[in-house]
């Protein structure tokens, strides 16, 4: 039982998902993006799966959002949030994001779980989050000792800077973006671990837009290893309702 308290308390102390830029959302209280992916590194050669993510605009200044992904038999993850904006100005936003992530590793028999609280200032071309997080490991079969082999990490920094080619808070048909963070929408590396990506999104008619970014990733399961000698692809649509 007290395992069970200190680990909610250890997630109520706050996580996050990259905030994607979303086409058009202002009069949709809803926004559901779903991509399909493939992660490419020599330790573990391709893996393919895909992801699903719901957000709700529950106000003008809140939102929340929930998501799942699938990665062959190398991770199941589930993860939920809230972006909470603190100032607008003609130039920008500040939001607070606080979410929490869910990663279980079948091949290993590992859970994870992460919580992070970030700030995010979003402006007309670059966007900017910095922000803190703790992750608990626990074994999902208990050894022959008797003990669940738990790993705490108490702190982390997480950080995130994209560049978009157009206005962000102007409607276009299309933009294309950078990014360099050490998170991804379902993976929260340490801070030395890098993610390097472009991305890009093609407004279509009735609320939808295609999405995609492909970028280079660290490799290893449970941030095990630093090596850049992999990439991923996502490829999806984004819908607001």
């Amino acid at each position: 039982m007290k395992k069970y308290l200190f680990l909610l308390l250890l997630l109520l102390m706050a996580t996050p998902a990259a905030h994607s830029q979303d086409p058009d959302t202002a009069s949709h209280p809803l926004t559901l993006t779903g991509y399909g992916l493939y992660d490419f590194h020599y330790a573990t050669d391709g893996i393919g799966g895909g992801a699903l993510m719901l957000d709700w605009q529950v106000s003008p200044a809140f939102k929340l959002g929930i998501g799942a992904e699938y990665v062959s038999s190398n991770r199941i993850a589930a993860k939920m949030g809230g972006v909470a904006t603190l100032l607008t100005t003609g130039n920008g936003c500040l939001m607070l994001e606080n979410s929490y992530l869910w990663r279980h590793f079948p091949s290993i028999n590992k859970q994870e779980f992460t919580g992070a609280l970030q700030v995010g200032w979003y402006s007309r071309h670059v966007n900017l989050h910095l922000g803190l997080c703790n992750r608990y490991y626990a074994e999902l079969v208990q050894r022959s000792h008797g003990g669940m082999g738990t790993v705490l990490e108490p702190l982390n920094v997480m950080f995130a800077a994209e560049g978009w080619w157009y206005n962000q808070l102007a409607p276009h048909q299309w933009n294309v973006g950078l990014r360099w963070s050490n998170y991804n929408d379902f993976i929260i590396e340490r801070v030395a671990n890098w993610f390097f990506s472009a991305k890009a999104w093609y407004r279509l008619p009735k609320n939808t837009a295609f999405y995609a970014e492909v970028g280079l990733h660290p490799v290893g399961s449970l941030n095990l290893t630093a090596s850049y000698d992999g990439w991923f692809l996502h490829l999806g649509a984004i819908r607001t309702l």
